[in-house]
């Protein structure tokens, strides 16, 4: 019996250094140490209250007993199955806590001379890209052309030392190095292009002093924000440019920056990348496509890519847009096209997987902050088989 009330304490204790968030009167529990995020029940999320209320081990079987119709026999088992569940191994309720941060390494080989420089901007920072040849300029300009016009007047701002990025030559590989670190890099000069794409994206994100950013598409309608999360080959940039063609405003493609206070989607609008699978669809919306060069990707695939200012309008750099509505697109020919209410909570946990914090972890704070933002969100999944008719749902949604 001592053994069972010192393992009970000592699960109390241990239990402590973790927080207990509610969305919706759901409860949630994080471990910021595991970056696991946990589901409860009531009876759990009443135990965890109580933890956190202070209440020794002893007083909570008490309360559970005396205020809550539990046996008097059964309550320090209650509570140790609520204070272990998340300990336990085994598949449970729980969703990872963040998405992985992309890797960087330091580099100390002496730095190429540029022979040619661009700038282009995109969200709050102008980037001098330097280019260690023309060929390295004429591979990569031309998928950034359409931030190029966006920086503007502005390219004469001073940029700090990380706005200032080099495209150099590694053998037949190219490296993406910007204040010291290899930010990205491509197997072959062809490949390069999309690389230093995502390395300005990164670097932007890095220096926007937002919240988090999050693998989702962003439009915009009318002021507000949709977000369209998911993983690959799930629809959503097909998605997303038919929105686009509709009249939607495109914020970012696949990379969207949650930033400011209160929380708002800051654009990153870097072109929207079209997989083969999708071209037949989006041709007849837009006439550039099928004399579109093909750019590889770093997963093997080819894509072309869609440009702000050229298939669609631009948004200004310096707009913010409060977040409206959340659809999770799945593509499925097998089902009808329709929008189901979610949960905020359910969504949450959904979303969480794909988020990275600028922080680096996922911590109370953070939690706190994405439950308050999701607070004024309307959740939705969109099973879809014809896009026609998803785009004609999210439209009538987004009045």
């Amino acid at each position: 019996m001592r053994d069972n009330d010192q393992k009970r304490a000592s699960e109390h204790q241990a239990a402590k250094r973790l927080s207990l968030h509610f969305v919706e009167g759901q409860g949630l529990l994080l471990d910021p140490v595991a970056e696991r995020l946990y589901s409860l029940n009531t009876g759990a999320a009443l135990v965890w209250s109580l933890v956190k209320e202070g209440r020794s081990a002893d007083e909570i079987c008490r309360a559970l007993t005396l205020d809550h119709g539990v046996a008097a026999e059964d309550a320090a088992g209650f509570l140790s199955e609520a204070l272990g569940a998340w300990r336990d191994p085994a598949p449970g309720p729980r969703t990872p806590a963040r998405a992985p941060r992309p890797p960087v390494r330091v580099v100390d080989r002496p730095r190429t001379d540029s022979v040619e420089t661009r700038h282009y901007r995109l969200h709050n920072t102008v980037f001098r890209v330097h280019y260690a040849s023309r060929a390295l300029c004429d591979a990569v300009h031309p998928l950034l052309e359409g931030l190029a016009a966006a920086a503007g007047p502005r390219q004469d701002i001073v940029a700090n030392p990380a706005s200032d990025v080099a495209v150099e030559p590694v053998g037949r590989a190219v490296s993406i190095v910007a204040a010291g670190r290899e930010m990205g890099f491509a197997p072959s000069v062809d490949a390069a292009a999309v690389a230093v794409r995502a390395t300005l994206t990164q670097l932007a994100v890095e220096q926007s002093g937002g919240l988090c950013v999050v693998h989702a598409g962003a439009l915009a309608r009318n002021g507000r924000a949709l977000l369209l999360p998911g993983n690959a080959g799930r629809g959503k940039s097909t998605l997303s440019a038919g929105l686009a063609a509709a009249g939607f405003d495109l914020l970012s493609d696949d990379t969207t920056l949650l930033a400011g206070q209160p929380v708002q989607v800051a654009p990153l609008p870097t072109g929207l990348c079209t997989k083969r699978g999708a071209y037949p669809v989006l041709e007849p919306l837009f006439p550039r496509l099928a004399a579109l060069p093909e750019w590889p990707r770093p997963d093997g695939l080819v894509a072309k890519y869609l440009m702000p200012g050229l298939d669609f309008p631009t948004v200004s750099g310096e707009a913010t847009f409060p977040v409206r509505w959340i659809a999770f697109p799945h593509y499925d020919p097998g089902h009808a096209t329709s929008l189901r209410p979610l949960s905020r909570c359910e969504a949450l946990q959904r979303l969480l997987p794909g988020v990275y914090f600028l922080s680096g972890t996922l911590d109370a704070a953070n939690l706190d902050a994405m439950i308050h933002w999701i607070e004024g969100v309307d959740c939705f999944e969109l099973p879809l088989s014809s896009l026609d008719e998803a785009v004609s749902l999210l439209r009538s949604l987004c009045r």
